[in-house]
């Protein structure tokens, strides 16, 4: 073990790479942080395919259910890319309602953009700068949305916060992180900063909870 150690945070990690081991280490470590950032990059097969990306949207969506079964509360990030060469609009209608049925609770959207030496960047059928513009506004939008619904499912729930800085200048309200990626905001002191504290979620502000200290 390493004493002091509250937190553990795996970042990015390959669909690939997520095996039974992982889960089980994950599900049986308190100090495991519950969020894993899984890059999708396409909800659609044929974009995938083309990607060279080595799992189906199937296969995707049971790794995110597994992981969902064995992690409660988890938080499952992912990245999307838009426009890659040959995207259709059915293409991006089926990630973005992919995107929407597996309810991440937060997205990291990509523009493809050609880069020299790559071979998406020969690929014909590339995609109009505007039309990009236009699905990747759609697909942040609809991340907020999702960011919005994760963090509401905890409301009312006393959530445990990593107490990171005050929010403002009159250092009345602090912010910090659950394990699960939720931020939340309440009222607090300096002497709490880097302890773990217990919060009742009582308010959503977009994507931020709003609550306060239990005394324990």
């Amino acid at each position: 073990g390493l004493p002091g150690l509250l937190r553990l945070r795996l970042s990015s990690i390959e669909p690939n790479d997520i095996t039974p081991e992982l889960m089980e280490t994950m599900a049986g470590l308190r100090i495991f942080c519950r969020h894993l950032h899984v890059p999708l990059q396409s909800g659609d097969d044929d974009v995938l395919e083309r990607m060279g990306r080595r799992y189906t949207t199937w296969e995707y969506a049971r790794l995110a259910s597994v992981l969902r079964d064995n992690i409660p509360g988890l938080s499952l990030t992912t990245d999307v890319m838009v426009g890659f060469p040959g995207e259709t609009g059915e293409n991006h209608m089926n990630t973005y309602r992919f995107v929407e049925k597996l309810s991440f609770s937060g997205l990291h959207v990509f523009k493809f953009s050609p880069r020299r030496g790559t071979p998406a960047a020969g690929f014909g059928g590339q995609v109009e700068p505007q039309v990009k513009e236009e699905r990747s506004r759609g697909m942040i939008r609809l991340g907020e949305e999702l960011s919005a619904r994760f963090a509401a499912s905890f409301l009312g729930q006393e959530l445990d916060v990593l107490v990171e800085q005050p929010l403002d200048g009159g250092g009345r309200l602090y912010e910090g992180l659950t394990d699960n990626y939720l931020r939340v905001v309440f009222p607090g002191s300096e002497e709490i900063r880097g302890q773990i504290v217990k919060v009742k979620a009582e308010r959503l502000n977009g994507d931020l909870l709003e609550g306060t200290i239990i005394i324990q």
